[in-house]
Parts: structure tokens; C-alpha cells; sequence
């Protein structure tokens, strides 16, 4: 799926955001709105197509760097699994992962 596939279905409210990913947002102080924001104006940096999913690199509107992963199986809509802030030592410049890293 592309990313204005995935906005247009966040447009129109087919989104879900699963607890895992308020949880997760909590512990880096990323709020709904934040990862609706990264959305909104970041990019697919990785695709799992195995497993219909992607991860998003974005901004919060405080400038926050934000990784969202979107989960695309259902296609008439998307789930919102877990976002988290990109830690430096596994991320160059929060959008390539560093060699031998895996969150």
C-alpha cells in the first residue's frame, strides 16, 4: 500500500489505533494526534509486504521525530500498531536502520 493510500483512509476515519500503539506512544510521549501528524506528513521507510505492513517516518508538530507502523491487511482500512521516537544508535537520521539492528 502506499502512504496516500494509507492517508486517504486516515481522511476518511477508516483507522484503527490498537492499544499496543498508546501504550508505546505513551512511554515516548506520542499522542494520537502525534502519529496522525507523522502520518500525515512523512514517508514509507520500510515495507513489510509479508506481512502487510509498513513503517512511517514523520514529524509530530512539535517536530518530534516519530516511526509509526501501519498494518494495511484489512485494505478498506488501516491499524495503527505501534509508533515509537527512533533511537540514534539504531537510526541514521531516524529514517535508515543501522546495520545488524532490529527494533
Amino acid at each position: 500500500m502506499e502512504i496516500d493510500q494509507i492517508r486517504r483512509l486516515i481522511h476518511r476515519g477508516r483507522f484503527a489505533v490498537v492499544d499496543h500503539a498508546i501504550t508505546e506512544g505513551l512511554k515516548d510521549r506520542i499522542t494520537v494526534a502525534d502519529m496522525l501528524q507523522a502520518i500525515r506528513n512523512g514517508k514509507i521507510i520500510e515495507c513489510y509486504p509479508e506481512r502487510d505492513c509498513c513503517l512511517v517516518f514523520g514529524s509530530s508538530a512539535s517536530g518530534l521525530p516519530v516511526h509509526v507502523v501501519i498494518d494495511f491487511s484489512a485494505r478498506y482500512m488501516v491499524d495503527i500498531i505501534t509508533t515509537y521516537v527512533p533511537q540514534g544508535d539504531q537510526w541514521i537520521k531516524s529514517q535508515v536502520r543501522k546495520r545488524g539492528r532490529k527494533r
